[in-house]
């Protein structure tokens, strides 16, 4: 589990979405599990991209709110 880089908090705060709410939304434990980058995918770094290059998963999750609110809130049993 990493902490989240500046680029993923920038990305938040420019959709509206503070790290709290970003962490509640991706796991059940509202803790962040995710890698660095805003990618709820922990292995993110190294399998989507390389270290130096950005992640496009943030950006892509954050361009369709309902997906990925939706999406989680079902995985903990309630809708946004």
């Amino acid at each position: 589990m990493s902490a989240l880089n500046a680029a993923a908090k920038a990305a938040l705060k420019a959709h509206g979405v503070s790290q709290a709410e970003w962490a509640r939304r991706n796991f059940s434990s509202g803790r962040w599990g995710g890698d660095a980058c805003g990618c709820p995918d922990d292995r993110c770094i190294g399998y989507h991209h390389d270290d130096a290059g950005d992640c496009g998963c943030l950006p892509a999750l954050l361009a369709d709110p309902p997906a990925w609110m939706s999406v989680a809130g079902a995985a903990r049993g309630r809708t946004a």
